[in-house]
C-alpha cells in the first residue's frame, strides 16, 4: 500500500504526507477485508449465525461510502500516485462493488463535465407529467436502480463493436447530447477499454458465483449485503443535486456532517468544493471549503432524505 497517493497539501509536511498515506492505506485495507467477508470469507471461517450475519450486512451497507469513495478518488487520479496504479486500484475497488470502474470513470466525468444533462435528472418533473407516473421510476432508481444500471452497463460493451455503437447512439439519441454521444462512441469503441470492461465484469460474475457458492443454503444474505450496497449508493448518487436547477453549472450542495461520520463518505459532504476544485483530494476538501468563505446548505441526512419528496419540477 506504499503507492498511495500522498495528498499535495499546500504546506503539508513530510509527516503530514506520511500521515495521508497511512490513512489512505488503511482505509483501503478496511474496505478490502469487509468485501472479502460478503463475498465468501465470513461464511468460510466462522459458522453463520443469525446475529453475525445481520451485523454483515449493516457492515456491508455503512462501508458502501467509503468503499465508492475511495473508488472515486482513483476516478480523479488521487488514490494512488501513478496513473497506472491508480486504474488498477480502482478497478480492484470496482470489482469488489460489482461496479465496472472504467464505466463509473465515464459516467463520473461527464457527469463534472455536464452537470444536470439530460440524463443526469433523475428526479425531474416532466411538463405534463404526473406526480405518480414519475414516482415509480424515481423511487426504484433512488433505493438500488442507479447502481443496478451500473453494474450491468458492462453488457453494452459485451456485444459487437457494431452492437455497442447502436445501443450507444440510443442511449444518447437527441440533438442536444451529440457531443455525449460522441464521448461514449469514442470511449466505449475503445479496445484498450473495452478489453478491460469486459474482463472486469467476467471478474465480478465470476466473484459472485464464487460468492454464492462459498455461503450455500445461506446466499439470500449475501444477496441482501449486495442489495444494501446498491441502495446505500443509489441514495447518495443524486443527493446532493436533488432539486438544483438544470442551468446550476458546477453549483452542488456543502453540508454539515459530524467529522468522525465524514470517514466513512470521504469528505463527500463537501460535494460543492468538489465541482469547483475536483482536482482536490478528499483530505483537502474541508480545508479549501474554509477558504472559500462559503456556507453549508443545512444537514447532510436531510439533505439525504428530502429525496423522498420524489419527482419535483425543475427550474
Amino acid at each position: 500500500m506504499l503507492i498511495l497517493a500522498r495528498d499535495a497539501l499546500p504546506v503539508a509536511g513530510v509527516g503530514t504526507r506520511r500521515f495521508a498515506v497511512r490513512t489512505n492505506s488503511i482505509l483501503l485495507t478496511v474496505t478490502m477485508l469487509i468485501a472479502a467477508a460478503i463475498f465468501g470469507a465470513y461464511p468460510l471461517l466462522l459458522a453463520p449465525t443469525m446475529a453475525g450475519e445481520t451485523a454483515l450486512v449493516l457492515l456491508a451497507a455503512l462501508s458502501a461510502p467509503l468503499h465508492w469513495g475511495l473508488m472515486h478518488e482513483s476516478i480523479h487520479g488521487k488514490l494512488a500516485e501513478s496513473e497506472a496504479w491508480n486504474r488498477r486500484i480502482g478497478r480492484l475497488l470496482g470489482i469488489a462493488l460489482c461496479l465496472d470502474w472504467d464505466m463509473m470513470r465515464f459516467g463520473h466525468l461527464l457527469h463534472h463535465r455536464a452537470n444536470r444533462h439530460d440524463r443526469d435528472r433523475p428526479e425531474e418533473l416532466q411538463p405534463g407529467q404526473s406526480w405518480w407516473r414519475a414516482a415509480g421510476p424515481f423511487f426504484f432508481q433512488l433505493l438500488g436502480g442507479q447502481e443496478l444500471a451500473g453494474m450491468i452497463a458492462p453488457l453494452t460493451v459485451v456485444l459487437p463493436l457494431g452492437g455497442t455503437e447502436w445501443v450507444t447512439r440510443r442511449i444518447f439519441a437527441g440533438e442536444a447530447n451529440e457531443e455525449m454521444r460522441a464521448a461514449a462512441l469514442r470511449a466505449f469503441t475503445d479496445p484498450a477499454r473495452r478489453r478491460r470492461i469486459r474482463l472486469d465484469f467476467t471478474a465480478i460474475l465470476a466473484l459472485m458465483a464464487f460468492a454464492v457458492w462459498c455461503w450455500g443454503a445461506h446466499w439470500p444474505v449475501f444477496a441482501l449485503a449486495i442489495a444494501v450496497r446498491f441502495a446505500v449508493l443509489s441514495l447518495l448518487d443524486n443527493a446532493p443535486h436533488y432539486g438544483t436547477a438544470r442551468d446550476s453549472g458546477t453549483r452542488a450542495h456543502n453540508t454539515v456532517l459530524a467529522r468522525p461520520l465524514r470517514f466513512l463518505v470521504l469528505n463527500a459532504n463537501f460535494h460543492g468544493v468538489h465541482h469547483q476544485a475536483s482536482q482536490l483530494s478528499w483530505r483537502e476538501l474541508p480545508r479549501e471549503f474554509a477558504r472559500s468563505g462559503t456556507g453549508y446548505d443545512g444537514s447532510w441526512i436531510a439533505m439525504v432524505l428530502r429525496q423522498f419528496r420524489g419527482p419535483v419540477r425543475l427550474s
